[in-house]
């Protein structure tokens, strides 16, 4: 635990030593700073009895908290805001690493596969409709920012887009020798339950 907890206090750290040079560019503001608050939170998840009960089966309760974090932290207004208002900075820097970051690694832990399946899928098209809407906004969404800046912005999204679907994609085409024996034995069995079903069973 203390390495994470390293980790965690680190990464708060550097994104509040090196504030003003991270947020001059709404690129690293959004895309470095906010996933590294984010990221804080979910190193600590593992250790903390949080989201074990039936409140949160299958993690749901958590996804949707993370959700709705992620949803008002990505709003241009939201961002203008942290830069104009202190309050709003501190509620940033307390708000992503223990009400977005902490509950989506919770829930997506407790999470059934299909549903991380869904997840990955609807962070891909929403980077991609960000990446839209920033690079072809008539105006500046984000008033502290120049419109070119939120143009390098929308790129990032489509990048980040790119890469996140390449990185869930590649296992799927290039598996492990781990991940292939894996399915055989899964396979295996499922013959052996098929084989099983199919013995006769004695008239009474």
């Amino acid at each position: 635990m203390s390495a994470r907890l390293a980790w965690a206090t680190g990464l708060i750290a550097v994104a509040a030593l090196f504030r003003g040079p991270i947020e001059a560019s709404p690129l690293t503001h959004v895309l470095m700073q906010l996933p590294i608050l984010a990221l804080a939170g979910a190193l600590i998840a593992p250790y903390l009895r949080f989201g074990q009960g039936d409140w949160n089966r299958g993690g749901w309760a958590c996804l949707l908290a993370a959700g709705f974090g992620i949803a008002f932290w990505m709003l241009p207004r939201s961002i203008d805001a942290t830069l104009a208002d202190m309050r709003w900075e501190i509620a940033k820097f307390l708000a992503l690493p223990f009400l977005v970051g902490l509950p989506l690694a919770v829930g997506y832990a407790r999470a059934h596969p299909l549903t991380r399946a869904v997840i990955k899928a609807q962070t891909v098209s929403m980077l991609a409709v960000m990446a839209f809407l920033y690079t072809h906004a008539p105006m500046r969404l984000c008033n502290a920012y120049l419109a070119e800046d939120q143009y390098r912005l929308g790129i990032g999204f489509l990048a980040l887009a790119f890469a996140a679907a390449a990185a869930w994609i590649a296992p799927l085409l290039f598996p492990t020798r781990q991940q292939v024996s894996g399915r055989r034995a899964g396979i295996g069995g499922i013959r052996g339950t098929v084989g099983d079903s199919k013995e006769e069973i004695p008239c009474v």
